[in-house]
């Protein structure tokens, strides 16, 4: 049968997702204070997301077959949880989160290109209004000098974010999935988060010693259990029902929580240039969101 459950249920739920997301660099930071330096602090917290899930998928959901589109597509929001990771540990927090929130454009890119959407001019002013939004953001200086790794990894994070949820969206899927696609987005976040931190080195963070395992090592993996697991595989349940530039929008909400809580709780600056630059990436979401005609759910539930 045709999906019909009540379309705002998931928008709600994913609206909820995008603030408590916008919360998610204070646990980041957090870990990174008490001896898991920079890259460590999120492969940390996906760990322990990573245990809890392979508990409740092995003892209380059970493992089922998932296709292939589907897998893909959960594992690369995995890669842009874990380079998200990295951009929260190495950058401002206003700075990654609007440069992750160039995700609304990707989207549309990709639902004109391969999903089928007419391109409309309202599409155009949503992107150039997101590009305008990053120029201002890096103070109209945009060169491989004023970039640093944590600006980069929140550029990779929106993409691979975007990338992931379109595979998601155009998958048939079951409604038991949601948990073991939660677990291989965090398998991947692991995954490939250890292999940025091999290349990286040191530069990317020390692997933190063992009396700060022995200390406060049961800190990020509670973390990851009681926060990151439950909001990740929200998000995965809520993509694969609404559409990539539309969840996207939805989830650039985050940048209210984020951008908000971290300018009452950190010292970062956050001039005109920047408030200027939230403006245009909050416009081109709101521009996405207003289009009508959007592309619809194709696929079905299956119990």
């Amino acid at each position: 049968m045709e999906i019909r459950s009540n379309r705002r249920i998931p928008e709600l739920c994913a609206f909820f997702v995008a603030l408590v997301w916008g919360l998610g660099w204070i646990p980041v930071r957090y870990v990174n204070q008490i001896g898991f330096d920079g890259i460590w602090g999120g492969i940390f917290l996906n760990i322990g997301a990573a245990i809890f899930l392979v508990l409740y998928v092995g003892f209380i959901s059970g493992f089922t077959k998932t296709t292939v589109k589907s897998s893909i597509g959960a594992f690369i929001v995995g890669i842009g949880a874990a380079t998200f990771f990295i951009a929260i540990s190495f950058t401002e927090v206003a700075k990654a989160v609007l440069l992750f929130y160039l995700s609304p454009a990707w989207s549309t890119i990709i639902e004109c290109l391969f999903l089928g959407r007419k391109w409309r001019w309202p599409s155009l002013v949503a992107i150039g209004s997101s590009l305008l939004g990053v120029v201002l953001v890096f103070d109209w200086v945009i060169s491989f000098d004023s970039i640093n790794i944590g600006d980069l990894m929140a550029f990779v994070s929106g993409l691979c974010w975007s990338i992931g949820i379109s595979f998601l969206f155009t998958s048939p899927t079951k409604k038991r999935e949601f948990p073991q696609l939660a677990l291989i987005a965090i398998v991947g976040s692991v995954l490939i988060g250890v292999l940025i931190a091999l290349i990286g080195g040191s530069q990317l963070g020390v692997f933190p010693d063992g009396e700060t395992l022995l200390t406060h090592g049961y800190v990020p993996l509670l973390l990851g259990t009681l926060y990151f697991a439950p909001l990740l595989a929200l998000s995965l349940w809520t993509c694969t029902l609404i559409a990539p530039a539309l969840m996207s929008f939805l989830l650039s909400m985050e940048i209210l929580s984020g951008i908000g809580s971290s300018y009452i709780l950190l010292d970062e600056p956050f001039g005109p240039s920047k408030f200027a630059g939230t403006f245009f990436i909050i416009f081109a979401a709101i521009v996405e969101f207003l289009i009508p005609n959007r592309i619809t759910k194709q696929g079905v539930y299956q119990d």
